[in-house]
């Protein structure tokens, strides 16, 4: 089983056809749905390199839209926040558009002047699934969740999670000079965990093998070691675990990647849910939620410290690795690589893609 070429990995061409072919044909992750939770909180993410505005109306209905006024083209929002009232005005000529995109007031400009009706933003489709919030430039994007169980039944899978019910008790935001299919095959594999990260298999035994998943459950999960049930140094965190979990689950890790741009890790007291931006060839952006019950981020004595620091670590030691893989496969040596047994998940992320590519 070989892996992806030099090229494929390093050329700026490449990366443009992925652009087109793949992300801007796809379901991208832009957030979670409580950074738009009231009327005017906007959400400003890239996708496939376009600059998209996620709102929720006073009905609560989420609507997207191109960031960019009809008028002479201006970028109308520069970041995600709230307390930005009922309208979209443009900073440059004051244009304004109601949160579901209608043109509503051109100052200055008489009705006679233009046809409000023909400017409406330029819609994206949106959709929500637990929580997290999806778009497509795609005209005709497939239904969000039929998508998702392309990802080995996501929706099915991860449903007794409740994911929804969650909510953000913490962000971070790192950049790594690598591309973003080798940070995906690097999640698919764990013939590196021994190596490169020490404290992640104190905490997951099973993972000292080099396997990603556990042949003897059928559940797909990994255990943690006796008496864990988070990712802390300790493998115990102070936090409340997740309401309706068995013990099986609360002592037990669960992840699935959503390709092209999601990454969800799954423990007894926390999710972690990564987002990933591709700015180039050999650049990728990489967010991260931290999720927990909502009644423990609303508990003045919140404090996700333990979670965040263990998991930045390995996250950390996953975006060195990356990069001297992503330095690697620039030599003019590299042709391509090689797949063991052990790296079956991340051939089969590459069959995909090419697969993807190919359409």
């Amino acid at each position: 089983m070989l892996t992806l070429t030099g090229p494929e990995y390093t050329a700026p061409e490449v990366f443009q056809q992925e652009r087109e072919r793949l992300f801007a044909q796809q379901w991208v992750y832009a957030g979670r749905s409580e950074l738009v939770r009231e009327p005017g909180d906007r959400l400003v993410i890239d996708a496939a390199g376009e600059s998209v505005v996620v709102v929720r109306d006073r009905l609560g209905r989420v609507h997207a839209h191109h960031n960019v006024c009809r008028h002479r083209g201006a970028r109308l929002c520069d970041e995600t926040g709230g307390g930005h009232g009922g309208a979209i005005t443009c900073p440059y000529h004051a244009f304004s558009y109601s949160l579901d995109g209608a043109l509503v007031a051109t100052p200055n400009v008489g009705p006679e002047e233009l046809d409000r009706t023909a400017l409406s933003l330029w819609p994206v489709a949106v959709a929500e699934w637990e929580g997290f919030v999806f778009v497509s430039l795609a005209p005709y994007p497939p239904l969000l969740g039929d998508w998702l169980d392309t990802h080995d039944g996501l929706t099915q899978r991860f449903a007794r999670f409740a994911l929804g019910e969650l909510r953000i008790g913490y962000q971070t935001v790192s950049e790594v000079r690598a591309n973003w299919k080798i940070l995906f095959e690097n999640y698919a594999e764990c013939l590196h965990c021994p190596r490169v990260h020490p404290e992640l298999v104190e905490i997951i035994p099973h993972y000292r093998t080099g396997a990603v998943i556990d042949a003897e459950r059928a559940d797909e999960g990994v255990s943690l070691r006796e008496g864990a049930n988070s990712f802390t140094f300790s493998g115990r965190s102070s936090l409340p675990a997740r309401r309706g979990m068995s013990s099986t689950e609360e002592s037990s890790y669960y992840g699935a990647a959503v390709i092209p741009t999601m990454m969800i890790d799954v423990t007894g007291t926390s999710v972690m849910v990564t987002r990933l931006v591709p700015r180039a060839a050999d650049h990728t952006t990489v967010s991260t939620e931290y999720l927990f019950r909502a009644d423990a981020v609303a508990d003045p004595a919140f404090d996700p410290t333990e979670v965040v620091t263990f998991s930045e670590l390995v996250a950390t030691q996953d975006y060195a690795v990356c990069e001297r893989v992503q330095r690697g496969v620039g030599s003019r040596a590299f042709t391509h690589g090689v797949f063991t047994q052990k790296d079956s998940l991340a051939y089969h992320f590459t069959q995909r893609y090419r697969a993807e590519m190919a359409r």
